[in-house]
């Protein structure tokens, strides 16, 4: 009979009020009493907290767990045991990466049982660090860059280009010599951008911003957007959009309805309005894609041509102090809870 105790961050209710949700987090324990044979028990490395995170955390996201519920989607840890299927079992030992949605468990938690799809085995030379949050945003870079391919796109636009999707995909542009117009809310993120290697930026807040916008578009030969906001600015961006072009939205940091979209260049430029959901695209994509893009991601970031910044290390009882953090500089970098 397996048994194990361990700790765990506990969310007793969602509030839309995150300050009060986060202050409402506990270290409790909990218990594993058996292990399906097709299961994976993963000892938890380092968790982070993502944009998605925040808004699960106060009943914003698509995912509705039974409460109490352990918060965390991604992470990073050691398989260290399994249940009786032989293909589990050969994974005893290995560092993995890890994505889970799971009503039960949930990676803020020192150890989590998984199936053998919620896992990407890793190499050994990435750090803690690199491997917590190698799940979320960079396959989902490798999705949407995906789709700009497939477009044979010369120019892709991506708003909230601050964020860390917005680096991987830069170096995917950087890689395919594409270029990229960015949308960022201030003036000094424009700055550093720039100095990355994109091509231009626009601040949102600015006066004359659609005109610019538009200016941009039809000089690069943009044909096709990714929006992690939402809001009124996403309709503002698909006006903008030329014929047959796409706006690809897989984000919504605005917390708000996407207003704004005029009817009549929706239907007579044949503009294309899609959303991004990174499970479905594992689903499709099948294990030889998601072995190829690990592989290729693995490279990206052990060359240094991107990087996944981490502001600040925080243990289970010092989550309320890394999630205030987090949220006042989330451009900067994540969050990320450690276990060892």
């Amino acid at each position: 009979m397996f048994s194990l105790t361990y700790n765990a961050i506990e969310l007793p209710a969602y509030n839309a009020n995150i300050l009060r949700a986060m202050l409402g987090l506990r270290v409790v324990e909990k218990h594993i009493e058996d292990l399906p044979a097709d299961s994976l028990l993963v000892r938890m490395d380092a968790a982070p907290c993502n944009p998605s995170d925040i808004a699960f955390l106060i009943g914003g996201y698509n995912v509705i767990k039974p409460l109490p519920a352990i918060p965390g989607f991604e992470g990073t840890g050691t398989v260290v045991a399994a249940g009786t299927e032989s293909q589990a079992r050969s994974l005893i030992g290995r560092r993995v990466s890890c994505f889970s949605q799971s009503a039960t468990y949930g990676t803020w938690a020192e150890y989590i049982v998984l199936n053998i799809n919620q896992i990407i085995p890793i190499d050994d030379r990435l750090s803690t660090e690199q491997a917590a949050v190698f799940f979320v945003n960079p396959f989902t870079a490798f999705g949407l860059f995906e789709l700009a391919q497939a477009k044979n796109s010369k120019a892709i636009l991506v708003n909230a280009a601050g964020g860390r999707v917005a680096d991987f995909l830069l170096a995917f542009a950087k890689k395919h010599e594409i270029k990229t117009l960015g949308i960022v809310r201030k003036s000094k993120t424009a700055d550093s951008l720039i100095q990355k290697g994109w091509d231009s930026v626009l601040v949102s807040t600015e006066e004359n911003f659609k005109e610019s916008l538009q200016k941009k578009i039809d000089e690069m030969h943009v044909d096709i957007a990714f929006d992690a906001v939402g809001g009124e600015l996403t309709g503002l961006i698909a006006g903008c959009m030329p014929d047959d072009g796409e706006l690809v939205v897989y984000g919504g940091l605005s917390g708000k309805e996407i207003g704004g979209i005029d009817s009549i260049p929706l239907i007579f430029r044949e503009l294309h309005l899609k959303g991004f959901n990174l499970n479905r695209w594992f689903l499709r994509a099948g294990r030889q894609k998601i072995a190829e893009a690990s592989l290729l991601l693995t490279e990206m970031l052990l060359s240094g041509e991107i990087d996944s910044p981490v502001t600040i290390q925080v243990k289970p009882e010092e989550i309320v102090k890394g999630l205030k953090h987090y949220l006042g500089s989330m451009s900067e970098g994540k969050m990320l809870l450690r276990f060892t």
